[in-house]
């Protein structure tokens, strides 16, 4: 997975302090919020003890990886996107995928679905490249404008202070070092319609990085009151701990995975 163009997040953003556990009204065995049923993807956060005992929970299946997320009482229909923040006791280093709910494990959680195995394949053989900065993952759509006065709609897939990772909708020929414009195709209360200025960092796989420009005020202030906005919502992320016991030499805690084909870009449940 590639990364995104990064700076030093700035002190009063830190990311969830080392070790911390957040036990919230959005904890396990509390009910669904509404803000969290009706938003556009659910906000998930898991928390592993270590690296190596997340390598252990994600499962390849026909170009799909497959995660569990424990909680008995999360009732969210199949085919419902979820983010899904992972999170380390060992290190501050987090990742944000994209995924669906598969099936249903009754009385135990949920079997989450990527749309693609490369995320497992690289923690599998690379591990978690370090990063400079806060990320957070989001859905909100932009409107990607080119040089030419072109536009596309384009979704947001993560961001930073000093830059972002877009997809799903890309332009044809789009290139590193192309200038583009960025603006939200839905501003919400508060939000800066307009985002400001790039520069293309990488493309790869149906995605780009882009480098937001750091020297106009204006610019830097909208990144970061996009930034505290999408930021604010993963505050009342649905939060489960992987058992410290499990992955320890025996089986591991969780149901047997589901066998998955893919259909079209969609991972679903294969009949036997």
């Amino acid at each position: 997975m590639r990364d995104i163009p990064s700076c030093r997040t700035p002190a009063n953003w830190p990311g969830l302090p080392t070790g911390c556990v957040t036990h919230s009204r959005f904890g396990p065995g509390g009910p669904v919020p509404g803000e969290l049923r009706n938003a556009k993807a659910a906000l998930l956060r898991l928390r592993f003890p270590s690296l190596s005992q997340l390598r252990a929970h994600l499962h390849v299946e026909d170009d799909a990886a497959l995660l569990f997320f424990r909680d008995p009482s999360l009732d969210l229909p199949g085919g419902t996107p979820a983010l899904v923040e992972i999170v380390f006791d060992t290190t501050e280093e987090t990742r944000v995928v994209r995924t669906t709910v598969l099936s249903r494990a009754e009385g135990l959680g949920l079997w989450l679905a990527m749309p693609n195995a490369r995320f497992a394949r690289e923690v599998k053989e690379r591990g978690l490249v370090a990063r400079k900065g806060r990320r957070v993952g989001t859905d909100r759509y932009l409107r990607l404008k080119r040089q030419s006065g072109s536009e596309f709609m384009v979704l947001l897939l993560d961001m930073s202070l000093c830059g972002a990772r877009i997809g799903g909708g890309l332009p044809a020929h789009l290139s590193p070092g192309d200038e583009v414009g960025l603006r939200l195709a839905s501003p919400e209360a508060g939000d800066p319609a307009d985002v400001g200025r790039g520069r293309v960092a990488w493309v790869e796989a149906g995605e780009a990085g882009v480098a937001f420009e750091r020297s106009d005020s204006a610019s830097r202030s909208a990144v970061a009151k996009l930034f505290q906005t999408v930021e604010s919502r993963w505050r009342s992320a649905r939060e489960v701990r992987h058992p410290d016991s499990c992955c320890k030499g025996g089986p591991l805690m969780e149901p047997p995975a589901p066998r998955v084909r893919i259909d079209g870009k969609q991972p679903v449940v294969a009949e036997t």
